[in-house]
């Protein structure tokens, strides 16, 4: 495949919900590819295949590429694979975060709004940081705040204009009477099957309006976990046409064994 290619289905990804289709092809096919690989577009997609079919042993080269790249647009994709793929040991190394320190504004802003697709509350004293450091750009800060917001809820509790040491010291108490071993979603353990409810609850309403989806993280996260992609997205207009195609992705989800508090990428638990 030509480099050229490989450039299209960078942004094809980065504007995508998921990472595509699982390969046909073995670990050891995969890992050859890798070693032939020219540039860092073609390491990074192979990575993903590999991921993609339950093989995270090259975890450390996707850590590696994402913080010696100088390719943005490679980075913003080592970003959104990263915390997809990464556990709470990956996120409690913060040698794995040493690009943060030289980010752009746009990395900085991918970073932060791909933070809630870690699922982990250790992904939080990142995000801490960053709002420190970057309080002087509203958009940014606006992005961060929302992030920690929708693990902590701490607006709820402490209002939006909390600042940094006030949000620290609620992110502290809050781990203390939440188990940070665990994954949530907002501030429930995650589990596909919620999601899928939240899902169908808002197809039924689009679908009796005609109205697109209007749903992004759900969609998103259920075809990241699930390796099968959710049948719209966020601007798909439902109607009595497709809204059955959701009822069906749904039924098919719910008669695999998911474990409440865990982390899937394309089925294999992390």
């Amino acid at each position: 495949m030509k480099a050229g290619v490989f450039v299209g289905k960078t942004e094809n990804l980065l504007n995508s919900i998921w990472f595509g289709e699982k390969s046909t092809l073995s670990p050891s096919e995969i890992k050859e590819n890798i070693l032939k690989a020219v540039t860092e577009t073609e390491v990074l997609f192979n990575l993903i295949e590999l991921y993609k079919i339950g093989d995270f042993t090259q975890k450390t080269l996707l850590i590696q590429l994402m913080n010696q790249t100088k390719d943005e647009t490679v980075l913003n994709l080592c970003i959104r694979v990263f915390l997809a793929v990464a556990t709470h040991d990956d996120l409690k190394d913060s040698n794995n975060f040493r690009f943060l320190s030289e980010g752009t504004e746009e990395t900085i802003n991918t970073f932060a709004s791909a933070a809630i697709t870690s699922l982990s509350l250790n992904i939080i004293p990142y995000l801490l940081a960053l709002l420190e450091e970057w309080n002087e750009i509203s958009d940014t800060v606006t992005i961060i705040k929302d992030s920690i917001d929708f693990f902590l809820d701490f607006e709820e509790y402490i209002g939006e204009d909390a600042i940094v040491d006030e949000i620290g010291d609620f992110y502290f108490k809050y781990c203390d009477e939440n188990d940070t071993e665990s994954y949530y979603f907002q501030q429930n353990l995650v589990f596909p099957g919620d999601l899928a409810k939240k899902l169908i609850q808002r197809v039924m309403i689009a679908a009796n309006n005609e109205e697109p989806l209007r749903m992004e993280v759900i969609p998103s996260l259920l075809s990241i976990w699930t390796g099968e992609k959710v049948p719209g997205d966020y601007s798909t207009i439902i109607s009595a046409s497709n809204y059955k195609n959701f009822i069906n992705y749904i039924n098919g989800l719910s008669i695999k064994n998911w474990e409440k508090g865990q982390k899937y990428f394309y089925g294999y638990k992390l």
